[in-house]
């Protein structure tokens, strides 16, 4: 039998402990020492004893609910409660007929003049754990309910403290949850001004009783939208303790209603402009009402009543299906109505063909569009002009093209003029010989060998620059700037330029340039060769080729920057670099840069060389974008 903690039957702690109406009990080591009656009575005991005899362990399942092994998470609860103290936790008890509840444990230490115990104090919360999961549960569905409204709902008590919310309604305040919402009040959610006129309007509903409808426009995350609301006073058992409020977006319905009260205006004020015919198609009655400029333009009489197809029948043929496409997509109600489109118009009198340009706008009206107005104009001398613009930009580049094509041709005879020299020297020579009747054939063989390789050289040079120039010739087309560099550099890697370490800064979103891809890739690997032949000529040891592409501020211009990291350009240099057959080359015919300069002014862009933003060589070009 345990021996008592206490003093004396008479202490008072002995009396306050078995007066407890909270099951309590001690555990000393591993054994009850004590427990009072209402452990007894609460656990199904009949007896002090029989429940002081009864191992700790047995008061428990084998496992608690988060799967843990009970006597496992005791020695561990134990553990903490002897470092800090005292512990309050939820477990599982097992009354003596097996049957399990839930209890609310609290465990602290009681230090006697000898020994620690455990002083541990529970009740039974089974009934309190299943009524508060109940009300979560009812509140679960409220809450499912009230977000299932297509509207903005909200309940605030007297003092305009916001009591329960949709999520519709949360979502307007711009709050994710309505835990963000919920136990605050107007101030807290909206400017001030605007949430001193709520609490103004509940008060109002609070001290009339009365429920009220009002229109209020409402600013939520830079959108200006229109709510009709409802506001009623709560009254329960004759008491009146908050307000209810019910809101719905009528932001559509209103701004239709203004397009349709304006629309008179706006086709007043259109009608004053220079040149503008006037449209008016009400798609409900098929009524379409046209100004005399419309009439003017499609050549039909004064009183002739117009229709769809009177429309229609005046459009190019070449025309009309695009232009119908552009009309229905106009009018999906999931789009703003909005449409512009250009297209070309038969004189139905006179045969002339006009270019007209047509910005229209349709209104809807319950899903469906109602009401389709806009204005016309005769484009005509504009699309005359474009195309005399095009034509003598077309004669401009042939011209440009013809002074590359004379600079290529001068610099091919230069090229070949030494080689043409030395085989004719070398030539005149071993002729020489031969009618001299030569006794050295050593000093023959070499001037026929001189010639032999004057002879290939030429040739060699007159292959590199075909090939640079002509081969994979074709029209300039719209690219990706950024997947041209990307080739480029696997070129450059594949015909053994590679081992350098590229970094590439290419701007995301880059519109397409309009230009020969093959060529803007010789012109790319072109710079790439120069940059690690001169790495590699002044033994760089971290070969690395910076690649920018980016768009040129204020300009619709893309440009591509290549800087390596080698020894960059002196002052002479840089002078001659663009000079045809001028190379710091070992081997080379000091074409490449002269010829990629050429090919990127044909496209309308421009290629130089920078000195100042080092270190090493940086060459820029541009090309302008496709649009």
């Amino acid at each position: 039998m345990p021996h008592s903690v206490f003093n004396s039957d008479k202490s008072w702690f002995k009396q306050l402990f078995e007066s407890s109406p909270d099951p309590t009990w001690i555990i000393e080591g591993n054994r009850f020492v004590e427990c009072n009656a209402a452990a007894i009575r609460t656990l199904g005991y009949t007896s002090r004893a029989e429940f002081l005899n009864v191992h700790p362990a047995k008061l428990s399942p084998p496992r608690q609910p988060d799967g843990e092994e009970s006597f496992a998470k005791a020695e561990r609860i134990l553990a903490l409660v002897r470092d800090k103290g005292m512990q309050r936790f939820e477990w599982i008890h097992t009354k003596a007929d097996g049957s399990d509840f839930v209890a609310e444990v609290t465990l602290s230490i009681i230090e006697l003049e000898d020994r620690q115990v455990i002083y541990c104090v529970w009740r039974d919360i089974t009934e309190a754990k299943r009524l508060a999961d109940d009300l979560r549960q009812r509140e679960h569905y409220q809450q499912a309910l009230l977000n299932s409204f297509p509207f903005l709902v909200w309940l605030k008590d007297k003092d305009s403290r916001f009591l329960a919310v949709n999520q519709p309604f949360a979502k307007s305040c711009g709050h994710s949850s309505i835990d963000q919402v919920v136990g605050k009040t107007d101030l807290d959610i909206w400017p001030r001004e605007l949430a001193e006129n709520y609490r103004a309007d509940d008060q109002a509903v609070l001290a009339s009783g009365r429920s009220t409808i009002v229109e209020e426009l409402v600013e939520v995350d830079g959108r200006r939208i229109w709510y009709e609301t409802y506001k009623s006073p709560v009254v329960i058992g004759g008491q009146v303790i908050g307000t209810v409020g019910f809101a719905r977006d009528i932001t559509a319905p209103k701004q239709i209603m203004a397009e349709l009260r304006s629309s008179e205006e706006r086709l007043r004020l259109a009608k004053t402009a220079a040149n503008l015919g006037i449209f008016d198609h009400d798609m409900f009655t098929g009524k379409v009402t046209w100004d005399e400029r419309l009439r003017d333009i499609w050549g039909v009489e004064p009183d002739e009543p117009i229709t769809y197809a009177t429309f229609m029948a005046g459009v190019h043929p070449d025309d009309r299906a695009a232009t119908q496409a552009t009309i229905a997509e106009a009018q999906d109600p999931l789009g703003s109505g909005e449409y512009y489109v250009e297209y070309r118009v038969i004189n139905r009198m006179d045969g002339k063909v006009r270019h007209v340009g047509v910005n229209g706008q349709v209104f809807f009206e319950n899903g469906r569009a109602a009401r389709l107005v806009g204005s016309l104009k005769d484009i005509s001398p504009k699309i005359r002009l474009a195309t005399e613009m095009q034509v003598r930009r077309g004669e401009m580049e042939l011209l440009v093209k013809q002074q590359v094509a004379a600079q290529t041709a001068a610099a091919i005879a230069h090229e070949l003029n030494q080689p043409l020299v030395s085989i004719s020297a070398y030539s005149e020579a071993a002729l020489n010989m031969l009618r001299g009747g030569t006794k050295n054939p050593e000093k023959l063989t070499r001037a026929l060998e001189g010639a032999m390789e004057q002879a290939q050289r030429a040739g060699r040079t007159l292959h590199e620059l075909l090939d640079f120039l002509y081969k994979g010739e074709a029209a300039s087309r719209p690219v990706d700037l950024n997947e041209v560099v990307r080739e480029a550099l696997d070129i450059a890697t594949e015909g053994g330029y590679g081992g350098f370490r590229p970094i590439l800064e290419l701007e995301s979103g880059l519109p397409p340039v309009l230009v020969n891809r093959l060529q803007l890739q010789k012109i790319v690997v072109n710079l790439l060769d120069n940059s690690v032949d001169a790495m590699r000529t002044a033994g760089v040891p971290a070969e690395a080729i910076t690649i920018t592409v980016q768009t040129v501020a204020g300009e619709n211009m893309a440009q591509v920057t290549v800087q390596d990291s080698g020894p960059g350009l002196d002052a002479k240099t840089a002078h001659r670099i663009f000079e045809p057959f001028f190379t710091t080359k070992s081997a080379g015919i000091g074409l490449g840069l002269a010829i990629s300069r050429a090919l990127i002014e044909v496209h309308g862009g421009r290629l130089w060389a920078d000195m100042k933003t080092g270190p090493g060589a940086t060459f820029h070009f541009t090309l302008p974008f496709a649009s």
